[in-house]
């Protein structure tokens, strides 16, 4: 890629700012919401499952190339119980290696499924996961560097339901796709061939991934018949890189019940609820009336991220209470959470999220091309939608030394070999994630733990996010404190990772390792 051709792009994006509202995006055919089938582990204690190619048809006349788990796209819902010992036996039937990353379950580095645990094709992968942490809805997920954005692009994802009997007993609902309700949300945008975009340029490692298609479970704007009453929603923000500003259709309130880790302390009342790349967030419903609703994205994040059809209010499916009354509660009281201490520790580790780009003399026009003319409303000239989507889907791929070169944590991009640093384990840390002078949002992923957010920016957390959580999202040049502890170590060739789960930065050296000893 010329210098010309890389300014000429930032310039471009700098177009963005003039994107004003459009008619809401939908099919002219609806689908039923599909149900991730459940998988717990056998007589034996073991869930068996591969990652395999395979083809699915998302447009009227075009089969998508994919890759899902035990499926051609996405995965079952694994179910574990707080307890178990489960033993996984994963094979790869894929065309490349891979990993299985268990996304915000705390067990040792040495089967986290991190980027030095690859499983080549054709070979299999038997941890052993101790399951030992609050219920919570997690994910499992591909972690291989630096390709992990196209494996997850082409549908390598799933979920991880941890239940327990402390749980059990708060009668939530629980009955499986009926009043509780698993939802994976991403975006997708498709080549003239029906293959998903998924090209590594110098617009998508920055920016991250721009899909213009909204999925859920695979599925464009499907619907969910469900019971009448409280309705539970585990949602998932799967997509690589794309922010989520959640609302109902007929403003409804969303009553937040749990984050990543698991239960917050009691229900948390919203009008509307934005999730970050890779979160989690349990959300209940009143459905009593059987009144159906839609839920509603609204425009949120940077000006690319607001190309159509984000930059108006997208329903992304439809919620019909037709089925049976549920007995499904809302309890006042959730869980019990460990106090805070009243004097953290002081600061034992800095993770300061980089983008190098600003060396080559572009960071002044990206920061131009995000931030500019997003107030004014109006429409859209079609060239510009078509120059955008021509720079989005048209810039070259980078050269992988290129893409390995453009981000970093602590001022060093990642390498599989760097020694990375150690953290004590057993004990309460106090680490500050932050950005430095660069604006855009950071969803921070920590392995090996739960933490709890203790400051945002200097002040204490939004309540829906004061629970366990294993992201801490960053942006306009933050910084976000935690308090942390791994209980499980972590050796040199199998350290956990702390990185920005914006898979495209991610893969283009925003990571970071450590050990824990």
């Amino acid at each position: 890629m010329t210098p010309m051709s890389r300014r000429e792009a930032l310039l471009t994006v700098a177009a963005l700012g003039a994107l004003a509202a459009r008619p809401v995006w939908a099919s002219n055919s609806r689908n039923s919401l599909p149900i991730p089938h459940e998988r717990r582990p056998n007589a034996q204690g073991v869930i068996a499952f591969d990652a395999r190619s395979a083809t699915r048809r998302f447009l009227p006349s075009r089969s998508t190339p994919t890759y899902g788990y035990d499926g051609a796209f996405l995965g079952p819902a694994l179910r574990v119980r707080r307890g178990q010992s489960v033993t996984i036996d994963f094979t790869n039937r894929l065309p490349e290696p891979t990993t299985l990353h268990w996304h915000g379950l705390i067990i040792p580095g040495d089967v986290d499924g991190g980027p030095h645990r690859p499983v080549a094709p054709g070979d299999r992968w038997r941890p052993t996961l101790l399951v030992d942490q609050p219920a919570a809805t997690l994910w499992f997920h591909p972690h291989f560097y630096p390709s992990t954005a196209a494996q997850v692009i082409k549908g390598l994802a799933g979920l991880l339901i941890v239940d327990s009997d402390e749980t059990d007993r708060l009668e939530l609902p629980s009955r499986w796709g009926i009043d509780d309700i698993p939802l994976i949300i991403q975006d997708r945008r498709f080549r003239s061939d029906g293959a998903f975009f998924d090209t590594m340029n110098i617009i998508t490692a920055i920016n991250g991934y721009t899909g213009n298609r909204p999925l859920v479970n695979g599925i464009e704007y499907p619907e969910a018949r469900t019971a009448r009453g409280w309705v539970r929603l585990r949602v998932l923000d799967g997509s690589n890189a794309r922010s989520y500003r959640l609302s109902a259709s007929d403003s409804r309130s969303l009553f937040v019940i749990g984050s990543d880790g698991g239960l917050l302390e009691r229900p948390v009342e919203v009008n509307e609820l934005i999730i970050h790349a890779g979160e989690r967030f349990e959300l209940m419903v009143d459905c009593r009336s059987g009144k159906p609703f839609d839920l509603v994205t609204q425009p949120e994040g940077a000006a690319i991220m607001r190309l159509p059809p984000f930059d108006a209010p997208v329903r992304l499916l439809t919620i019909r209470p037709e089925e049976a009354e549920g007995k499904g509660k809302l309890p006042d009281v959730l869980a019990s959470l460990p106090s805070l201490p009243a004097e953290p520790p002081a600061v034992s580790q800095e993770l300061v999220m980089n983008m190098f780009r600003d060396e080559a003399g572009m960071m002044p026009l990206m920061k131009a091309g995000l931030t500019m003319g997003m107030a004014p409303a109006g429409p859209v000239a079609p060239e510009v939608i078509a120059r955008v989507t021509r720079l989005i889907e048209g810039q070259p791929a980078l050269s992988i030394a290129e893409q390995l070169a453009l981000n970093g944590v602590n001022g060093k991009a990642y390498t599989l070999n760097q020694p990375g640093f150690t953290a004590g384990r057993g004990v309460g840390l106090r680490w500050r994630v932050s950005e430095g002078d660069d604006k855009m949002l950071h969803p921070v992923h920590i392995h090996g733990c739960q933490f709890r957010i203790l400051l945002e920016n200097g002040k204490p957390p939004q309540p829906h996010r004061a629970g366990w959580k294993d992201i801490a999202p960053i942006m306009n040049a933050g910084t976000s404190e935690l308090l942390v502890s791994f209980p499980h170590p972590a050796a040199a060739d199998a350290p956990y990772m702390a990185h920005c789960h914006i898979l495209e930065h991610e893969d283009s050296g925003m990571m970071t390792q450590f050990t824990v000893a």
